[in-house]
């Protein structure tokens, strides 16, 4: 079991994306990125996906993504239990969400699938 947010738990993540046959599908054609923080904890990553190939990694604050995604830990955890999902996370403040509204309502079934894989994975909280 995969401590959250730990390297162990987005190399279980991404290798999950891997293996993920609609994740494949839906990103094959896209190229994106999200920044992630954690602002609590001064945690950041960024989810990469270009052509169906997907990457997570661990960077420092402020690296550039075309969507970005700012949470405590508390709030990214919820949303990893399925306690909420991501766009109810956003609108109700949890999560501060910056970038294209209507660019990432077109991809918003595929970041939904992203964190269907991340709720899979076995994660100690």
């Amino acid at each position: 079991m995969a401590k959250f947010l730990s390297d162990e738990y987005f190399s279980e993540v991404q290798a999950g994306l891997a293996s993920d046959q609609k994740w494949q599908e839906s990103s094959k054609s896209i190229k994106t990125s999200i920044a992630m923080s954690v602002t609590d904890i001064g945690q950041n990553y960024v989810l990469a996906v270009e052509n169906g190939t997907t990457t997570l990694s661990k960077v420092a604050p402020g690296t550039p993504a075309e969507f970005s995604l700012d949470g405590t830990y508390e709030a990214w955890s919820k949303v990893v239990k399925g306690e909420t999902d991501i766009q109810s996370a956003v609108l109700s403040g949890k999560l501060k969400f910056k970038g294209s509204i209507t660019k990432i309502l077109i991809y918003r079934d595929r970041f939904t699938r992203f964190a269907e894989v991340m709720k899979n994975v076995p994660t100690e909280f």
